[in-house]
């Protein structure tokens, strides 16, 4: 994501997404009353009597207040879509209308008040990670999924239709993986064909081996991925913002059994808050509206502030306890 301008004073920001996963993160910090500037495609019209006469699309620059949003990840992109509120003077203010945000686009968002973790998530939006390529496989099938800023994707699919010659297998897998834009590839799955695999790749490949990292799996498709995610240590892994998430769902769990320095739920929550007692703040994506107040709070004590997706399965799991906790600086008594 490029930053390209910063008017704070007017609550403005100039934008230039340049991946998929900068479109997720848009989604994310756009909210409904936003206006939303950009270069986009619309009919001319031309009032005659009380009617409106229309011509063909062009080119033109419109300001709409956002009502609804939608991100399409199969096209690839995030449609915007409210009342225009201002534009070339053949465009009636206060009609509709639908723009396309795409990777390449350039928009400008204007706000009542810019939060923290909306700009603290467009800095971090800056700083460009490689994808993670995973393959998990047996001896039928091997499924490719790719592990992004944006969550986990599924990709495709290669079925060995020759176990005799398990060779044709291996090189038609290799074959997908070189096509990706990865540097670093987890290959997992039930078995030894993830042994199997490596060394296929070590013994005819040698430069791509380097970028091969072996973990164990207990089945194939999202299952698998899903495990190797939760139970890797792998440090490339762990700078991956699911990733991340589930570290911090996992010891809130860890905390909350072991009657460790944790707080969870509303009420319990903002009286640490209150207290200063929270040394970070946990919140789902879905809850940042009400609880924003204490995020705020926890901002000004100089404490830390980490949003929770919910597109992965701990993520869910944080959200269907409350969906807010905290790490502690001391225990509470309540």
């Amino acid at each position: 994501m490029k930053i390209l301008h910063r008017d704070m004073k007017e609550q403005v920001l100039k934008l230039h997404p340049e991946t998929m996963e900068d479109l997720w993160h848009l989604e994310k910090v756009i909210e409904p009353g936003d206006l939303i500037t950009s270069r986009t495609l619309r009919k001319t019209s031309i009032k005659s009597g009380g009617d409106y006469e229309y011509g063909d699309k062009k080119p033109m620059v419109l300001t709409i207040r956002l009502e609804k949003m939608e991100l399409q990840k199969d096209s690839g992109v995030l449609r915007l879509s409210g009342p225009i509120a201002s534009g070339p003077p053949e465009v009636p203010l206060n009609s509709y209308h639908s723009m396309s945000i795409e990777v390449g686009s350039v928009l400008s968002i204007q706000k009542k008040r810019w939060k923290s973790h909306q700009l603290d998530r467009l800095e971090k939006a800056k700083v460009k990670k490689a994808k993670l390529l995973i393959c998990v496989l047996d001896r039928e099938d091997a499924d490719f999924a790719v592990l992004s800023e944006a969550g986990i994707e599924m990709k495709a699919s290669v079925t060995n239709y020759d176990r005799e010659h398990m060779e044709k297998y291996y090189e038609e897998i290799i074959a997908y993986l070189k096509t990706q834009d990865s540097q670093t590839i987890v290959i997992g799955g039930p078995g030894f064909e993830r042994e199997n695999l490596q060394r296929h790749i070590r013994a005819n490949h040698k430069d791509f081996a380097k970028n091969i990292i072996v973990e164990h799996a207990s089945s194939t498709g999202m299952n698998g991925v899903q495990e190797i995610l939760k139970k890797s240590a792998n440090r490339i892994l762990k700078e991956t913002r699911v990733a991340k998430e589930a570290e911090y769902v996992n010891e809130v769990m860890k905390r909350i059994k072991t009657d460790g320095l944790v707080v969870y739920g509303p009420k319990e929550t903002a009286k640490a808050v209150a207290m200063g007692a929270v040394e970070t703040l946990l919140v789902s994506q879905e809850k940042v509206d009400e609880f924003e107040h204490l995020m705020e709070a926890e901002e000004k004590m100089a404490g830390n502030v980490v949003v929770i997706a919910s597109d992965h399965e701990l993520g869910e799991q944080f959200l269907h306890l409350g969906g807010i906790a905290g790490f502690l600086r001391f225990k509470t008594d309540f």
